[in-house]
């Protein structure tokens, strides 16, 4: 029986409430029309590459395209609202921004990368990632490295038995960031369990975007698209929280199957993504639930041989 469940939208576009955010506006290419209050770009909800069908109003943060009728807001516009029905400070209207060729956060994290990466094989971690019932081989071919205690590039967020530490990536091989696992289980205080250093954010085995072999899984944690790779699934990447998805990035990808954890924060998160990706045009499919055997998320399912990820 299969695993995989389709997602599926009924109605086009036109009839939902839909939200852009900046970074995927940037990819269409806006221009400002005379006035300076409206944009006019590509649509990314048909995949229109030909003529600026979508409007954007810089101050209210509605869009709309004329094509295929999709609506909406910007995020920003979303978050201002949330922060002035709060009676905080509003956040500024859109602002062109670079997302599409993020920097490292500094010139020295490749270095600060490979060393991590040679220290990995004699250290504390390796217990760890085998109690994750992932290869240690597997972890060292995509990157993964370990920071002792005192070597953490985030000094305030260092912890007594080092970090498993994985790269940030973008599509392109860009090395964005780093994010750092603490080595323990249920020792780990949870405020401490997860860090990423300060500065743009990627994900982890991103290159799986730009290959064109199967569907694309897509994991919340490291751990977990470490457990699908190790599964047979080579092409999985893991976002770092429901909230890292960048579309952007993803406008090759056809076919997603999104492998969030089972709590009510994943299963929300992979109900928004899902309904945005078939309003894009994609296929989407998602391991519901009772693909973990009750376990939280794919990497406990993993270690306690629950996973059934059939197609």
């Amino acid at each position: 029986m299969s695993r995989l469940i389709s997602f599926l939208v009924e109605g086009g576009a036109g009839g939902e409430n839909l939200t852009l955010f900046e970074s995927e506006l940037e990819s269409c290419l806006p221009m400002r029309l005379q006035g300076g209050r409206r944009l006019r770009a590509f649509c990314p909800f048909h995949g229109s590459d030909h003529q600026r069908s979508l409007a954007v109003d810089m101050e209210t943060g509605r869009f709309r395209c004329f094509a295929c009728g999709a609506w909406g807001y910007m995020e920003w516009a979303r978050v201002r609202w949330s922060h002035e029905r709060r009676g905080r400070t509003p956040v500024p209207a859109y602002r062109k921004v670079e997302h599409n060729s993020p920097q490292p956060l500094r010139d020295a994290l490749a270095g600060i990368l490979r060393a991590y990466q040679v220290a990995l094989s004699d250290s504390p971690a390796t217990d760890y990632i085998r109690s994750r019932s992932v290869p240690l081989e597997l972890t060292q071919r995509y990157g993964v490295g370990y920071a002792a205690f005192g070597a953490w590039a985030h000094q305030a967020r260092d912890w007594k038995s080092g970090r498993v530490v994985f790269p940030h990536t973008s599509p392109d091989g860009q090395l964005l960031n780093l994010y750092g696992r603490a080595v323990g289980l249920n020792e780990v205080p949870k405020g401490l369990r997860h860090d990423h250093l300060p500065g743009a954010k990627g994900y982890f085995n991103a290159l799986a975007l730009v290959t064109d072999q199967g569907p694309l899984f897509v994991t919340e944690g490291p751990f977990d698209a470490l457990s699908l790779l190790a599964a047979g699934y080579p092409r999985t990447t893991a976002i770092f929280g429901v909230t890292g998805w960048r579309w952007d990035w993803a406008r090759e990808v056809q076919h997603l199957v999104f492998a969030l954890d089972a709590d009510p924060g994943g299963q929300q998160g992979w109900r928004e993504l899902a309904r945005q990706a078939r309003l894009r045009g994609k296929r989407v499919d998602f391991l519901p639930p009772e693909a973990y055997g009750g376990r939280k998320d794919v990497n406990e399912a993993w270690v306690a041989g629950t996973l059934r990820v059939d197609s």
